[in-house]
């Protein structure tokens, strides 16, 4: 171990040299297209045209512990007054155990050039005492505080030339500690990343438990090739046992870590963006696997002269090939184009820099056969895209060094390095955002992107409580899981919040009730079915929607609701004498305690003697209530549904027709709708309605779920309330989630991106898919993610092993792969399918 002692973001190293180490937090992610990857690349580009000297970026996995993701799950929530969401989180942790988990940070680390003979003498008499130290068995001194005084001032200056294109932050002693200290451990009994500061001092760890963790590093143990695992000594197999076995103590014995470090050799001599992204596939392939690379920067001007050089001596090979018949080998002819066009591009661009980068990979695992497999399956990986891993024999030692802050870049990455313009080196992305979801919340699911899990968080208040816009849409073929999505946010809303819930259900299974059945809390699951379809129906599940006497207790909402469901059952035109007839109806009715749509029907009739437009309104209605369908609104011996007594309730609609879009597509075609359809469609109208009056008038979460959402948008009224819902409803504590087949389907353009978090899931059809793409803001014609949505999410060949695979765009804009995963409360896992079980060949 070259460090002797760590002070805040400053590293002290037994060679005299001082180093500085900050986090990288880029905000836009590898996994996008277009726009975002765009501006990904160009903030990459100064950075690297920003670099001096010698640098080290580095990109390491963390292993999140459960608990670390429970607290997240925890967070706000007082579980004294919510037992259920104590049981569910307790369920998700026995998940977690059985999962690897894995998370990444971004680093830079450079070291800090002294200025002047005096910090060079002052480097070289630490180096001097470390050595001497080192002999006589004498702990190295702590930095003093001029040092340390004197190295911030000139981190300062080094972090304003680096942080102006990534957001960089210095890093904590406990990050610089995590980073040293769980080296020797990959994969095995690593320790946790803490996110606070160890200071004893203010300066420096002088006798706390920083210095005594460096100490404990010095102790480890590195055996290349894992000569102590043979039995017999056998010189030929120790060629193919490429690879660091690491042996630390500790208190329960030692702990064993196989770890096998590639660099990389050959990379192609044309780079384009997008497709040469490396890093970022690296940080995706399916296991852990940390990356570092050792960049030693030269100017514009030594890169031009040290370009011309080069030049010279390409040019002389024409000579010595003048003789040959075959001419001037293939090779050499691209490495003077290539020398070329480099010099070209850097006298082109003053602020262009050659780099020369060794890029180091590192996999780990519990045995050497494991470790192997993964490095083996990381250099296959890549061989289509003429990028070349090599595992160097005899230096695995040194790079296991040359991947920590404070060591010299060793000549095994040297001889590896690739020569670079900083502008082709930015296409690697060596750092992309990689937080994905909600910082707390629900464990909604999981991302695979590449295989490497990590935990995706939903919080349906998020977005709200930020001064952000909400609402949550779910789109995707049949079958693809669009109900279980919304099913689980709507267990979220009960479980975690304590919210109510308003439900749409469509189906005549009554898919819904089982949900609200294994949800904690009052539910009322409210069935508008013709009865003369089941007279077996239980009479519990029927209830009065009637809009005079839902609304009887919120008068002040009453008359204007019922005039828009009258309206648009009876396709009343805003001008029209029967509008303004229902109007002075409406207006004679409100208020009464026995206000009622039979008493509204009286008192047009009434009315109909001195009003030929009232008698009309009124001989149409008195026909139109003696059809079943109506029964929820006329029928008197039917209980009002109750707004403020149940916490979810369900509105079972299948058996109410609804105008087709061919109907509703002209004027002449909708004039010729049945009324049963027009009452369909006003019917979905007042339930809004009712959802946006029990959800917008009290002080708990509200949440409308519209499946099938266009039987709701489909209306400009409809339309309009689920505007509401997602444009006002955090001014409310409320919001809404939709699923339908295609985004048309969720209203006009404000209304579709105005929702916040996006699911997109399986679309087999090219045209429906590239439309979902667009709509979750990623390139319609990207080819890779055409493929995932196609042929990759939830591929109906694997069953019920992939069920639940979404493109994901969370609250904040970021794109992930996730594994949507029920909540773990009691029976509701069953409770949330809707796949059928058909019994062949059964009577």
């Amino acid at each position: 171990m070259d460090v002797t002692d760590v002070a805040g973001n400053l590293l002290f190293c037994a060679d005299g040299s001082t180093w500085a180490v900050w986090r990288v937090l880029p905000h836009e992610s590898a996994r996008s297209t277009g726009r975002q990857l765009r501006e990904l690349y160009d903030r990459t580009v100064t950075l690297m045209k920003s670099l001096r000297g010698e640098v080290m970026i580095a990109s390491l996995c963390e292993q999140v512990q459960p608990h670390a993701i429970v607290q997240r799950c925890l967070h706000g929530v007082d579980l004294d007054a919510n037992p259920h969401w104590a049981e569910t989180v307790h369920n998700a942790w026995d998940q977690l155990d059985a999962l690897d988990v894995l998370g990444r940070s971004y680093w830079i680390a450079a070291p800090l050039t002294g200025h002047g003979w005096k910090d060079s003498a002052q480097a070289f008499l630490r180096a001097t005492a470390t050595a001497l130290g080192e002999q006589l068995g004498v702990p190295a001194c702590p930095a003093t505080a001029a040092a340390i005084a004197g190295a911030r001032e000139r981190a300062r200056i080094v972090q304003q030339e680096l942080g102006g294109a990534l957001p960089l932050r210095p890093a904590t002693e406990a990050e610089l500690l995590w980073w040293l200290c769980r080296a020797p451990v990959r994969g095995v009994g690593e320790p946790q990343l803490e996110r606070t500061a160890v200071h004893n001092s203010g300066l420096t760890l002088r006798r706390g438990s920083g210095r005594a963790q460096l100490a404990m590093t010095r102790s480890c143990v590195f055996d290349e090739g894992g000569r102590t695992d043979q039995r017999r000594w056998a010189p030929l197999e120790m060629l193919g046992r490429r690879f660091l076995k690491c042996v630390t103590p500790s208190d329960d014995g030692p702990i064993v870590s196989y770890q096998a470090y590639l660099l990389l050799a050959e990379m192609p001599r044309a780079f384009t963006f997008p497709g040469h992204e490396i890093l970022a596939r690296l940080a995706e392939i399916g296991f852990g696997v940390d990356y570092a690379l050792r960049v030693t920067a030269r100017s514009n001007e030594d890169a031009r002269a040290a370009n011309r050089r080069r030049t010279r001596d390409l040019m002389g090979q024409d000579d010595e090939h003048a003789g040959d018949a075959a001419g001037v080998p293939a090779d050499v002819v691209s490495a003077q184009e290539e020398i070329q066009h480099k010099n070209a591009r850097l006298g082109a661009s003053s602020t262009e820099i050659d780099l020369e980068v060794g890029v180091i990979a590192c996999v780990w695992g519990p045995t050497a056969a494991e470790c192997d497999a993964r490095a083996k399956a990381l250099r296959q990986a890549f061989l289509g895209g003429e990028y070349r891993w090599e595992r160097p024999l005899g230096g695995q030692r040194q790079l296991y060094q040359a991947m920590l802050p404070g060591s010299v870049t060793p000549m095994v990455v040297r001889e590896c390095s690739q020569n670079l313009l900083a502008s082709d080196a930015a296409m690697l992305l060596p750092v992309s955002a990689t937080d994905f979801g909600d910082p707390t919340g629900a464990l909604f699911g999981l991302t695979f992107d590449g295989g490497a899990v990590a935990p995706f968080l939903l919080d349906p208040t998020y977005g709200p409580t930020h001064d952000s816009s909400g609402g949550i849409a779910v789109i995707g073929e049949l079958g693809a899981g669009k109900s279980v999505i919304l099913k689980n946010v709507a267990a979220v809303v009960r479980l975690m919040l304590d919210g109510r819930v308003i439900v749409i259900d469509r189906t005549r299974s009554r898919e819904w009730e089982p949900v609200a059945a294994a949800l904690p809390g009052k539910a009322q699951i409210v069935d508008i079915i013709d009865p003369t379809l089941d007279h077996a129906e239980p009479l519990r599940l029927r209830h009065s929607c009637d809009p005079l006497r839902v609304f009887r207790s919120a008068s002040r909402s009453s008359t204007g609701i019922a005039e828009t469901f009258f309206a648009a059952w009876l396709d009343l035109e805003s001008n029209s004498a029967e509008r303004d007839a229902l109007g002075r109806g409406l207006d004679a009715v409100s208020g009464s305690p026995d206000a009622s749509s039979n008493l509204l029907v009286d008192t047009l009739q009434d009315h109909g003697e001195n009003d030929p437009a009232a008698r009309a309104l009124a001989d149409r209605l008195q026909r139109l209530r003696r059809d079943p369908i109506t029964r929820p609104i006329f029928d008197a011996g039917l209980d009002p549904v109750d707004l403020y007594g149940a916490d979810m309730v369900v509105f079972c609609t299948n058996e109410i027709p609804l105008p087709s879009s061919l109907e509703m597509s002209n004027e002449r075609m909708a004039a010729r709708i049945p009324p049963r359809k027009l009452f369909g469609r006003a019917f979905h109208l007042l339930i809004a309605a009712i959802a946006k009056e029990i959800c917008f008038t009290t002080d708990r979460w509200g949440e409308f779920i519209c499946d099938e959402a266009y039987n709701v948008t489909g209306t400009p009224e409809g339309q309009q309330i689920a505007l509401e819902f997602v444009r006002d409803g955090r001014k409310h504590a409320a919001d809404a989630a939709f699923g339908s087949h295609a985004p048309k389907d969720l209203g006009d353009d404000v209304l579709r991106g105005l929702i916040a978090v996006r699911f997109l899931g399986r679309h087999r059809d090219e045209g429906l898919a590239r439309t979902g793409l667009a709509w979750l803001g990623l390139d319609p014609g990207d080819a890779r993610y055409l493929d995932v949505v196609t042929k990759e999410l939830s591929p109906l060949a694997d069953g019920r092993a992939r069920a639940g695979e979404f493109l994901v765009r969370d609250h904040s804009g970021r794109i992930g792969k996730v594994k949507v995963t029920s909540q773990p409360y009691r029976t509701l896992p069953e409770a949330v399918l809707t796949t059928p079980s058909i019994l062949r060949g059964a009577h």
